[in-house]
């Protein structure tokens, strides 16, 4: 009896020796995009804050092929709704909505969590005769396919939508990719192509996506086409829904005054049915370590606190990311 009563202590106290274990964490997944994408980038940085932050939630971060792949797998996955975020933008969950391609079908829109970037895309050309957009009527344009939605899908509902038939219908486009569309500009293989990059809508800031880095390091003497804030709201109206911004002036080299662009914006979205405390977590863990996330990438550093639903109404909103943009004073 003496020798059990020894080893009951002899087990407590080697088991006060230990720090307790915390309840295990439940894991979120997350897909982005493919590797080396700012989504997937951006995606990495939140997998690290939450998993250090003590978040009672932690998360598994993996790429896909794209964002049409992320909606499709929470539409057709039902217990991925419940476990499973994902990258997305304003403009796929509009073509998903519409049942549009890439998506064969409609499907459910996903509600937001928090956004990451704002993206800006705009024609430029080297011809001097080409001053604005008017003077680009029968005129041969590059730009990136159209399931590339930001570089592919949205300028051409913009020249569709923003200029009239006539014009729309004199154009030779070319859906070559957007690198592809950057090298056939500098060699003289098109008129003008798509160029553009990402931005914080608050302060202005922009950071230029690698083709447009690879157009400007030519060297050649480039004009910015304004696609006016008019051609960007008729579009918005009767297509995709895209946002008026002002790109400002050397916002990228060469770019002497502001213009209009058709800004889409890119963040973390989730399925209706996905657990509000969930998306209340995410969103928290968004606002309070919004700093850090330029710790990761140029891209962080574009992300602001008022920029995390920024051109958002509180109907597309997760309502557990919507609670914690009320406590937060941003909404």
């Amino acid at each position: 009896m003496k020798r059990l009563c020894l080893t009951c202590l002899v087990v407590c106290a080697l088991c006060a020796s230990f720090p307790v274990h915390a309840a295990e964490k439940t894991v979120i997944h997350l897909l982005s995009t493919p590797f080396g994408t700012g989504s997937y980038v951006l995606g990495t940085a939140l997998e690290s804050i939450v998993n250090q932050g003590g978040y009672p939630l932690s998360i598994a971060h993996a790429e896909t092929p794209g964002q049409a792949y992320n909606v499709n797998k929470l539409n057709a996955d039902a217990a991925a709704r419940q476990n499973t975020v994902v990258t997305a933008s304003q403009g796929i969950n509009w073509l998903a909505s519409q049942g549009k391609k890439p998506f064969p079908a409609r499907r459910t829109p996903l509600k937001l969590i928090g956004i990451y970037t704002y993206t800006a895309t705009w024609l430029v050309t080297g011809d001097k005769n080409i001053r604005n957009m008017a003077d680009l009527k029968g005129k041969r344009i590059a730009m990136g396919r159209i399931p590339q939605v930001i570089w592919g899908y949205e300028p051409d509902a913009l020249l569709r939508n923003g200029y009239g038939d006539d014009f729309y219908n004199s154009l030779k486009i070319q859906f070559v990719g957007t690198s592809e569309a950057a090298t056939a500009l500098i060699n003289g293989q098109v008129d003008a192509a798509t160029i553009g990059g990402y931005m914080d809508p608050i302060s202005g800031r922009f950071s230029p996506a690698p083709q447009t880095v690879e157009v400007l390091a030519a060297g050649r003497d480039l004009t910015h086409l304004d696609w006016t804030r008019e051609a960007v709201e008729k579009t918005a109206a009767r297509d995709i829904q895209l946002f008026p911004i002002q790109a400002p002036a050397r916002a990228v080299d060469s770019l002497e005054s502001p213009i209009w662009i058709g800004a889409d914006l890119h963040g973390l979205f989730a399925h209706p049915e996905f657990p509000e405390e969930y998306a209340y977590i995410l969103a928290k863990a968004m606002i309070e370590n919004i700093e850090a996330f330029g710790k990761y990438h140029a891209l962080g550093g574009l992300m602001s606190r008022a920029g995390l639903v920024k051109g958002f109404s509180p109907e597309h909103i997760h309502p557990g990311a919507l609670r914690a943009y009320k406590e937060a004073g941003i909404l």
